[in-house]
């Protein structure tokens, strides 16, 4: 498992214990339900951390403040912004649910509609060695690339974001 997808992880693990799917089939029927019930909390944070814009459900943060649940920092290359990566697994966790509500069909719709609009179109992500022998990335434009999503993206504007570890805000990869 990847930390950056710990919840979903979790979840998963939740999910499959309550049901008693293999490996877990020698779980208790009482722990069963307390995974059940942690697994349906779960989804009801997921639920509530799917970030508005202008009253439209998007996508979620990559990290949030364990109290407020708002958008916070976690790394020093981590700001609060919306995330590309960790919102497809949750996208996909939540497209797993068997009966959705009509919370979970909204926030999947709202989810994948922000990343149609969201998608980078017409480059490609290059990587090389450069002249002090690391490796290095660079952007080269390429009409027949398939589409591309930032790792992370603005709050407010959806302008994908890229930073190194000075915390330093940047739009263009190639800047950092």
């Amino acid at each position: 498992f990847r930390s950056d997808d710990a919840m979903v992880n979790v979840l998963k693990l939740l999910r499959d214990v309550g049901a008693g799917r293999a490996p877990y089939t020698f779980v208790s029927a009482p722990r069963k339900a307390r995974a059940s019930a942690a697994f349906a909390r779960g989804i009801e944070v997921i639920l509530r951390t799917q970030f508005r814009r202008d009253g439209r459900l998007t996508a979620w943060c990559a990290q949030y403040d364990e109290k407020t649940l708002e958008p916070a920092w976690a790394r020093k290359y981590e700001p609060p912004s919306l995330s590309g990566n960790e919102s497809v697994g949750i996208i996909r966790l939540l497209m797993e649910i068997e009966r959705p509500s009509p919370e979970v069909l909204a926030a999947i719709e709202g989810a994948v509609a922000w990343l149609r609009e969201s998608a980078i179109a017409g480059v490609r992500v290059d990587e090389f060695t450069n002249a002090e022998g690391k490796r290095d990335r660079r952007v080269v434009a390429d009409a027949s690339a398939p589409l591309l999503w930032a790792r992370f993206y603005e709050l407010g504007g959806n302008r994908p974001i890229f930073l190194d570890r000075d915390s330093k805000l940047h739009h263009d990869l190639s800047e950092i």
